[in-house]
């Protein structure tokens, strides 16, 4: 369905987000290089050396207490050698992704304070899931849990009375549709979706498209994909527990079987890391430098 923005299809607000939010090149190259075995360190220091405000993160983050070097870190070669390519991915997407979400237009139904606190706690919940039941997607899943509502936020920014219009019709949980579908009905498509196609227009890894465009229905994921995208739905709900301070299954997102055994979480992991996440994020600064609220450690 159309909307009052002027937006006919997916592909459209893509288009138009990817030329709003450019994401600089830089990016795709040192994030294909740390997927590849075969680069070397210098390489990615090269490629990262482009950007300056990409130097200024990763040197901060490899002088910050949580890796207490012996000495400063003062070469990015070196801060690569100590963060390692799965910190470095994150850092590298993730300090990106939110400087371009600062470009958007100025909105009052889902501002970026709420947008970024959710997010947060989404990334740190499935991270600390996946450190259980599979450790080597704990930086993947993080990083799919924090760019998971990227679709709502382009949603809100794109068409907000329309999507505020799906968010009012799914209040109704007695009768009324899922916000998924009242997205749908609304625009054609959901912001799951969106946020999928976005990310896979920009080149990000397969694992952060499957995890945003399927976080609501895990089961539609790849096969090879599934358990961390289900982790991130378990960790959606866990978000929403977690910014209200509920423990009651009712105040959330429902889970479905499937998604607890893809993931290979039982509900007391999940609460668990609901109350672990709760510390967490209020105890660590903005990836970004900013008051988003995205934790770096």
């Amino acid at each position: 369905m159309s909307d009052e923005a002027g937006f006919d299809s997916l592909e459209a607000r893509v288009e138009a987000a990817d030329r709003l939010l450019a994401m600089p090149q830089v990016v795709f190259e040192v994030s294909r290089l740390l997927e590849d075995d075969e680069s070397t360190q210098r390489q990615i220091a090269d490629a990262l050396g482009r950007d300056p405000g990409l130097v200024a993160q990763v040197l901060r983050m490899a002088n910050s207490p949580a890796y207490a070097p012996a000495r400063a870190v003062d070469s990015v070669e070196r801060a690569v050698t100590l963060l390692g390519r799965g910190t470095l991915q994150r850092l590298v997407i993730a300090g990106a992704v939110t400087r371009s979400m600062s470009s958007l237009p100025e909105q009052e139904r889902l501002p970026l304070e709420t947008f970024w606190r959710h997010s947060a706690y989404c990334a740190v919940i499935a991270r600390q899931l996946a450190r259980t039941v599979a450790p080597r997607e704990a930086e993947a899943v993080f990083l799919a849990g924090l760019l998971h509502d990227l679709g709502k936020l382009l949603l809100f920014s794109q068409s907000p009375e329309a999507a505020h219009r799906a968010f009012l019709a799914s209040l109704d949980t007695a009768s009324g549709p899922t916000p998924q579908a009242a997205e749908r009905e609304q625009m054609g498509f959901d912001h799951a979706r969106l946020g999928g196609a976005l990310a896979e227009r920009w080149g990000l890894p397969e694992v952060l498209v499957q995890g945003i465009a399927w976080h609501h229905d895990p089961a539609s994921a790849s096969e090879e994909y599934r358990r961390a995208v289900a982790l991130v739905h378990l960790a959606n709900t866990g978000a929403h527990l977690a910014e209200i301070d509920s423990r009651d299954w009712a105040d959330a997102p429902p889970l479905t079987g499937e998604a607890w055994s893809a993931a290979g979480v039982s509900p007391e992991m999940l609460l668990q890391a609901v109350e672990d996440a709760q510390h967490e994020v209020l105890a660590v600064q903005a990836l970004s430098g900013s008051d988003a609220g995205v934790p770096t450690g």
